[in-house]
C-alpha cells in the first residue's frame, strides 16, 4: 500500500453522497493490513499539531498521522465535523461528550487497540489519551478542510469554552496530562 492508495479511496469517499459511511467502509477494508499503513505513512511524524500531521487535504475530506506520546492527554476538543479515527499502534482511551449548549457531558468511554475504528458525529467532543508506553498513533479522516472548519476546545481545569486557538492548545494539553484524569470522568 502507497500513500497515494490511501489518498485515492478516501478522496472517493469524500465525493460520494455519505461521506462518513463511505469513509468508515474504506477503513473497515483496510483495518486488517495496519502494518502496510504505517509503512506508507512511515514519512509523517505524526506529531506537531495538525498543520504537519496532515498528509492530505481537500474542502471535503483530511486525512492525518496522529501520534500521542505516553502520557498525553488532549483538552477536550471538537473537530467541526464527524471524524474517523483508525489506531495504527499502541493504545487510546476517548473519553467523549455531548455538548449541551457549550456545557459538556460526559456520555461514554473507548479504548482504542490496533485496528479499532472509532467513529465520531459532528458534534461529539473527545479527549484522547496515550494509555502505557507505547505512543498511539492513528489514520484520522474528517469529513472536510480540518484546518479551516471552526473548531471549540475546552480548558481542562474549568470546562470553559474556547474557540480552538493554536497558541493556546498546548497550554491546556499540558494541563489535561497533568490531571488525574479526563473532565468529568
Amino acid at each position: 500500500m502507497k500513500v497515494h492508495d490511501l489518498v485515492a479511496r478516501f478522496a472517493k469517499a469524500g465525493d460520494s453522497a455519505n461521506p462518513m459511511n463511505a469513509a468508515r467502509e474504506e477503513l473497515d477494508a483496510i483495518r486488517n493490513d495496519v502494518g502496510a499503513i504505517e509503512n506508507a505513512l512511515a514519512y509523517v511524524s505524526g506529531t506537531g499539531g495538525n498543520a504537519r500531521q496532515v498528509f492530505y487535504r481537500s474542502p471535503t475530506m483530511t486525512l492525518l498521522k496522529v501520534c500521542f506520546p505516553a502520557g498525553r492527554r488532549t483538552p477536550p476538543h471538537n473537530h467541526g465535523t464527524w471524524a474517523q479515527i483508525l489506531l495504527l499502534s499502541g493504545a487510546e482511551k476517548n473519553t467523549l461528550y455531548r455538548n449541551e449548549g457549550g456545557k459538556l457531558r460526559k456520555a461514554s468511554e473507548v479504548t482504542l487497540a490496533r485496528g479499532t475504528v472509532l467513529p465520531m458525529m459532528a458534534d461529539t467532543a473527545h479527549v484522547a489519551e496515550c494509555l502505557g508506553n507505547v505512543p498511539a498513533i492513528g489514520l484520522h479522516v474528517y469529513g472536510g478542510d480540518i484546518l479551516e472548519l471552526p473548531r471549540q476546545m475546552w480548558n481542562p481545569e474549568t470546562l470553559e469554552a474556547h474557540q480552538l486557538d493554536w497558541t493556546v492548545y498546548e497550554t491546556f494539553a499540558q494541563a489535561a496530562s497533568k490531571a488525574a484524569s479526563a473532565p468529568l470522568a
